[in-house]
């Protein structure tokens, strides 16, 4: 996703695109990998997992 789209659905804020939010490069997720987390941001993916 370079096109800097975090959020597939609109209004969910709570499933993001992993391939907007993660740097890490040892972490590898595909174009349109989704994450979804009800309990913390999911914006915080690689902090929190």
């Amino acid at each position: 996703m370079k096109n800097g789209k975090i959020y597939p659905r609109i209004g969910d804020k709570q499933t993001v695109y992993l391939k907007s939010i993660v740097t890490r490069p040892t972490i590898e997720v595909g174009d349109f990998t989704i994450y979804n987390d009800f309990v913390n941001d999911p914006r915080d993916f690689e902090k929190n997992n």
